[in-house]
């Protein structure tokens, strides 16, 4: 399957998704699945405690530029950061 094909059918699933929910807070808009990969290096992160060598290992980069950008958390969690300052 290609990468196009890939990125339509999770596209399209994130519509069918938020076409069926009212709540504002649960639509999901496009997905993609870059987006998933992002989820699963910060999941990771916290839940390895920042192991590097896991990190390295599971992401498949061991360039410092690339963990960070895998790893920082989405806008809604950095937010909450401050918030619970």
């Amino acid at each position: 399957m290609s990468p196009r094909s890939i990125n339509t059918i999770l596209g399209e699933i994130g519509h069918l998704h938020d076409a069926q929910t009212a709540d504002p807070d649960r639509k999901l808009g496009t997905l993609r699945p870059h987006d998933a990969r992002h989820t699963f290096a910060f999941q990771l992160s916290q839940t390895s405690g920042h192991n590097r060598a896991e990190l390295e290992r599971r992401l498949g980069h061991a360039n410092d530029r690339y963990l960070r950008l895998y790893t920082n958390p989405p806008d809604d969690i950095a937010a909450g950061y401050v918030e619970d300052l």
